[in-house]
């Protein structure tokens, strides 16, 4: 049950976050252009979940081997040189999103000195948690991913009713 959690941990994120932003967005144009109401000070809430959805995003098509590559010259090399290029990807891949953690935790403890957005009145720190959790989360999708291309196993496919 934990595997099957921490395997479909950004899927089901990304499901329930693209829902409420979906929701949040309905319900203001709705409010706004029906009843006369604008809900402009909710709107802003949609931003803020974007950048969540953008790291969790990240995460997650670096798990599914769904990031954009040049996969024409990648064919091309040799198996042993493919090797070399793997590591190198994953090292500075890493190494960026390791260093957008170490910065993004920075941030959130000077957000966390702020206590309140002007404008919703919840913590700023909640949007700016995205960045250290989606980063983490990047690095160890892709040592996920790097160690399953090692073993030669496929990119797991999001079908969680098939799953054990």
């Amino acid at each position: 049950m934990l595997r099957r959690a921490w395997n479909n941990l950004e899927e089901a994120l990304l499901c329930l976050l693209l829902s409420v932003m979906v929701l949040i967005t309905f319900v203001t144009v709705v409010t706004r252009y029906l009843f006369d109401l604008p809900l402009s000070y909710i709107d802003q809430l949609v931003p803020n979940l974007f950048v969540w959805v953008t790291f969790l995003g990240s995460s997650a098509a670096v798990k599914r081997h769904a990031h954009l590559g040049l996969s024409a010259l990648y064919d091309e090399m040799p198996a042993r040189f493919r090797r070399g290029v793997d590591i190198a990807v994953l090292l500075v891949t890493s190494g960026f999103f390791a260093v957008t953690a170490w910065y993004g935790v920075r941030v959130v403890l000077l957000q966390m000195e702020n206590k309140m957005m002007a404008s919703l009145g919840y913590p700023s720190w909640l949007v700016g948690l995205a960045v250290p959790v989606g980063s983490v989360l990047f690095v160890l999708r892709s040592v996920e991913a790097w160690h399953r291309g090692r073993r030669g196993l496929p990119a797991p496919a999001f079908r969680p009713e098939l799953e054990p």
